[in-house]
């Protein structure tokens, strides 16, 4: 019974020491920081997306997503779940397209995050993202439709 108990506290040890977070130098934040800054810069980056947010019911953990920009067309790939007002018959495109962005405004609100908003038509709805991101290149997109209940995002910019 005692070498049983010695064994299962043994494994449990070995398990917190493995679990440790890992700590960034401050060299590789300073990397990630000139690297996101570089890609909003050029207008070309990717946000993987782990987190989504719906208007109504629950948070939701997620996988396989993303939102792409490349210079002045958006990739958007986000899961959607809410009330869609006046949408084709099954459903429409939701937030799975790629189109042409006709507004984008980058301003800086703080020293630690850029704010992008940009407006963009799918062919059936008018979206209005706005992405923060921060400098150690964790982000967060809200979007807005005329048609469908706002989403909100979380995710990491990806960086080389």
């Amino acid at each position: 019974m005692r070498k049983s108990l010695l064994t299962v506290l043994a494994a449990v040890a070995l398990l917190l020491c493995g679990c440790a977070t890992l700590r960034l130098t401050p060299e590789e934040k300073a990397r990630i920081a000139a690297q996101v800054q570089e890609n909003l810069d050029n207008r070309q980056f990717t946000i993987d997306v782990t987190e989504m947010h719906p208007l109504r019911g629950a948070s939701r953990q997620v996988n396989g997503f993303s939102l792409k920009i490349d210079g002045d067309k958006i990739f958007s790939n986000l899961p959607y779940f809410g009330v869609a007002y006046n949408v084709p018959y099954g459903g429409g495109k939701g937030l799975n397209f790629d189109a042409e962005i006709s507004d984008y405004i980058d301003t800086v609100p703080k020293a630690d995050r850029r704010q992008i908003i940009l407006s963009t038509y799918n062919g059936e709805d008018t979206f209005v993202y706005t992405i923060t991101v921060f400098t150690n290149g964790r982000a967060s997109i809200d979007v807005r439709s005329r048609n469908r209940d706002p989403m909100s995002y979380y995710g990491t910019i990806v960086t080389d």
